[in-house]
């Protein structure tokens, strides 16, 4: 088929499940996020401090990585209860 060279409605979708990500788990207003796509996408996230560093995540567009973790990590996919991670999402 090909390399995927559009950016398309579930990319948008993701994007916006990003935005409602990092309020809850960060408590940051949604102005205060800023979505980039990236169309290589080899970044997948960055943060920028308050004394301006940045860290960022980089890797591959591959599902090599987060398909066999919860194989090779026995706790990695053991599901935690609800409210264990982020409490606003127990209510």
């Amino acid at each position: 088929m090909g390399a995927k060279i559009t950016i398309d409605s579930a990319t948008l979708m993701n994007k916006g499940l990003e935005v409602i990500e990092a309020r809850w788990l960060f408590d940051v207003a949604p102005e205060q996020v800023q979505i980039v796509v990236h169309p290589q996408s080899i970044v997948h996230s960055m943060v920028e401090y308050i004394d301006g560093s940045v860290i960022a995540q980089l890797g591959v567009a591959d599902m090599g990585v987060p398909i066999p973790t919860p194989s090779a990590i026995p706790s990695a996919g053991r599901r935690r209860p609800p409210g264990s991670i982020c409490p606003a999402w127990s209510t």
